[in-house]
């Protein structure tokens, strides 16, 4: 700028090296958390034998939210058949639905939903490059 002129100055664009999870699998991998926190504390609050497999169960629940978050296919995968499995369970004693039932069916079909249904999301499990 030293003959008057202005002259406009523009940073290079930072190349970011870590990809943003999508919503979706931010979504899911929320709701695993939330599962994963009332297993440990149901373990936390019991007694004997039930306490030490909730904890190792609520742990591996843990896990599979790490997974998720971190876009491993792994946890897509036993993510889903997980919660698959949990909403059959829950439908198979037809007799009681009550509302923590029905949560629990509408939970877990969410979950699986988000993780199989949006574009971003199985291309945050396949490693593909975004498309925009």
């Amino acid at each position: 700028m030293v003959d008057g002129t202005t002259d406009t100055y523009h940073e290079p664009m930072i190349e970011q090296s870590r990809r943003r999870v999508p919503v979706p699998v931010a979504v899911a991998a929320v709701a695993i958390l939330l599962a994963a926190t009332a297993i440990l504390l149901g373990a936390m609050s019991s007694t004997g034998p039930s306490t030490v497999v909730g904890l190792v169960v609520g742990l591996l629940v843990l896990a599979l939210a790490y997974g998720l978050w971190r876009g491993s296919g792994r946890a897509r995968f036993w993510t889903t058949v997980f919660a698959t499995a949990g909403a059959v369970y829950a439908v198979v004693p037809f007799t009681g639905l009550g509302v923590t039932t029905l949560l629990q069916i509408v939970v877990a079909a969410l979950v699986v939903v988000l993780l199989l249904v949006p574009a971003s999301s199985r291309r945050w499990f396949h490693d593909l490059p975004v498309t925009e």
